[in-house]
């Protein structure tokens, strides 16, 4: 049994505990707080998820699946890292900061042609992105090589700057998670190399109150274009003029 120490206010729920949450693969991080004469602490300890055989249940091991089964006319995926490690990305963030002319994954026209049948269906798809200033180097390629052909495909995508509103606050609390049709809330949980460790359906009744926060999110948000059109200082050309 391992313990890790973090100061009260790093809940990626809330500020209240206690909380239980999926971890690393096969532990439940349990949280709560001790007080202290000068300031409280979070306290959260893993413990074997066979404790907690009634949480078996939360698992999505297929997120593809899981989208396939709720994602009917509307699905909102809330984005908050600053990086991420994905294969799919193939070799092209090292393309990208190289100055290569152009992506290469061959993944990249299967998952256009997915968004356009989607967007010529009905099936909306839209992405918020938190973002923190200034651009990580793997934002800066996801913006120009991902997000940019991602919105002419059909997705809708907005950006919310960090500190320009109150909900951005609780969104980086929160993390990152998928609303479909605003009901179903799925959790994603990453390791510290941005890389996908699991996801976790959200109950019902937590789950309002996910979406209901995503959706504020949305209309406080700015659309991508513009947004990437006046921030030309992260654009690659304008970087090396």
């Amino acid at each position: 049994m391992t313990q890790h120490l973090r100061y009260r206010g790093l809940c990626p729920i809330n500020d209240e505990c206690p909380k239980i949450e999926r971890g690393r693969e096969g532990w439940i991080e349990v949280t709560g707080y001790i007080p202290g004469d000068d300031h409280s602490v979070d306290v959260t300890i893993e413990v074997p998820d066979t404790l907690f055989p009634e949480l078996a249940d939360l698992d999505v091991p297929n997120l593809g699946a899981w989208i396939a089964a709720h994602h009917r006319t509307d699905l909102l995926r809330i984005q908050t890292l600053d990086s991420y490690g994905s294969g799919s990305d193939g070799d092209d963030v090292r393309r990208y900061l190289s100055g290569a002319p152009a992506p290469s994954s061959p993944a990249r026209d299967d998952w256009f042609k997915k968004l356009r049948d989607e967007a010529a269906a009905g099936r909306i798809r839209r992405n918020l992105h938190v973002v923190r200033e200034p651009l990580t180097p793997y934002l800066r390629y996801a913006f120009e090589w991902g997000y940019v052909y991602n919105q002419a495909a059909g997705m809708e995508i907005r950006i919310l700057p960090v500190a320009d509103t109150t909900a951005d606050a609780h969104l980086a609390k929160l993390g990152d998670f998928l609303v479909a049709e605003g009901v179903h809330v799925a959790r994603m949980r990453y390791d510290e190399a941005g890389s996908l460790l699991g996801t976790v359906k959200i109950s019902a009744d937590a789950a309002e109150a996910y979406a209901a926060l995503a959706e504020l999110a949305w209309e406080q948000a700015v659309d991508f274009t513009p947004w990437w059109s006046e921030h030309t200082q992260y654009h690659r050309a304008q970087r090396a003029a």
